[in-house]
Formats: structure tokens, C-alpha cells, sequence
């Protein structure tokens, strides 16, 4: 299973980025469905919206009700543990979208991400110490 991070969305949305065939062939060479976290939901089309209009926030949310996503709950415990990430990554700006994923990672067993934040996902680590593996 692969997290997904707002980054590596847009550029899957997008063709007209640099890295988007080497996003696009990571998704399509994996067989299980992405999994999303719904601040990157919440980030996500709030971009979309607000750079491209209704009409792409509409397309963007129905392909993401397709079975390519999974989309991850986060409950009491995982926002104080995103809090937690947060305070311990404080020196980096890391904001609770970047943390919902972290903390996703060691509940759900997850060690990839795809994102194309290297300055946030390079150094930050999940609440159980481990580094994620970013994809592409």
C-alpha cells in the first residue's frame, strides 16, 4: 500500500508536470488503492478549486470515489498523535496534513509515500521513528 500526499496527487492530476509519468506509472504498477487521508482529501480539492474552478473540483472528487482510493479515518488518538508529530517536527513547518500521513503510516503498516515534498517528508518521522520510503 502506498500513502498518498496532496504533492503527489496534483501531479498525477496534472500532465503537464515534470514528474507526472513517473507518479502515474508508480499508481498504475501498484495493485492496491491509494491511501488518502482526509486533510489530504480536504487540501486537495481546496487547490483544485481554487486554481481551476468548480468544474475541476467536481471531476477530481469523483475520481477519487473510485475504488483507486482508500480513504483512511483518523480518530482521537491519531490527532494527538499528529499534534505530537507536529511539536517534534517544529523546526520544519510540518502542518497536520503532512502529520495525518505520518501518523497513518504506523497504524496502518504503510512505509511509502507518494509525494514530491521532499523538504517536509525527508526528514520527518512517523510517531514510531521510522522514515517513509517517497516515491517517485
Amino acid at each position: 500500500m502506498i500513502l498518498a500526499d496532496t504533492s503527489g496527487l496534483l501531479c498525477l492530476f496534472n500532465v503537464r508536470e515534470p514528474q507526472h509519468a513517473a507518479v502515474r506509472d508508480i499508481v498504475a504498477q501498484d495493485v492496491e488503492p491509494l491511501v488518502l487521508s482526509p486533510y489530504v482529501v480536504s487540501e486537495l480539492v481546496y487547490l483544485i478549486s481554487s486554481r481551476l474552478g468548480h468544474g475541476a473540483e467536481l471531476a477530481v472528487l469523483s475520481e477519487l470515489a473510485t475504488p483507486a482510493y482508500t480513504h483512511a479515518c483518523l480518530d482521537r488518538e491519531d490527532l494527538r498523535a499528529c499534534a505530537d508529530v507536529i511539536a517534534r517536527h517544529s523546526d520544519a513547518s510540518l502542518g497536520v496534513t503532512d502529520a495525518s500521513l505520518l501518523v497513518l503510516a504506523d497504524r496502518l503498516g504503510i512505509d511509502q509515500v507518494l509525494t514530491l515534498d521532499r523538504r517536509h517528508f525527508s526528514t520527518a518521522r512517523t510517531p514510531n521513528g521510522r522514515a517513509l520510503t517517497l516515491l517517485p
